[in-house]
């Protein structure tokens, strides 16, 4: 470290925070409406422990059986079709497959890797068919329903990815909506 670095580790601050030059009436006052998960940190922290013990783990939890399940499917493609949303397909193709490797390089380390990635599924799952696609059987139109995403699923998933260990960015959020599509637990169409 040089001598103007500084490191805060696993800190509670209550109160200002400043090395100088403190101004009462120049702070800035951040509210985030979003919260990091206490159950994924726990994970996080376990999936590291798993990762340097190098363990072989080839079981899937249930959940993530569910998620990934090969059940009779539709398609992405079709899904997309039957939504009017065609000029999507090769991004959704696309983003679906990014996810879909990061996905199986992060389960194939460790079990807790698997549960986090079957509750951050289950959550877009979840917002999904509750917040947005109600609104798409009430035909709202496509630029509020993508903004409804970003504001009802890909920050809040950001926001409780927290050390973010996989390094899931908005592509990769917008991947596993798709992956989800493909394999039947959401639709775009009413």
């Amino acid at each position: 470290m040089c001598d103007n670095d500084i490191s805060v580790q696993n800190a509670n601050i209550g109160g200002n925070f400043a090395g100088r030059d403190y101004n009462l009436n120049n702070s800035l006052n951040i509210n985030n409406a979003y919260e990091r998960s206490a159950y994924l940190q726990n994970l996080y922290e376990k999936v590291q422990r798993e990762i340097s013990e190098n363990k072989k783990l080839r079981e899937f939890c249930e959940d993530f059986n569910y998620i990934n399940s090969d059940k009779d499917v539709i398609g992405l493609e079709e899904k997309l079709k039957n939504g009017s949303r065609e000029n999507l397909i090769d991004w959704a193709k696309e983003a679906k497959e990014r996810f879909h490797k990061k996905l199986f390089k992060h389960t194939q380390l460790s079990f807790s890797a698997q549960q986090i990635n079957a509750y951050i599924l289950s959550n877009i799952k979840r917002t999904f068919i509750e917040e947005i696609y109600v609104q798409i059987c009430n035909n709202v139109p496509q630029e509020q329903i993508n903004t409804l995403i970003t504001e009802r699923i890909i920050k809040p998933i950001k926001a409780e990815l927290g050390i973010n260990l996989f390094q899931y960015n908005d592509a990769d959020i917008q991947g596993m909506i798709y992956f989800l599509t493909g394999n039947c637990h959401i639709k775009w169409s009413s």
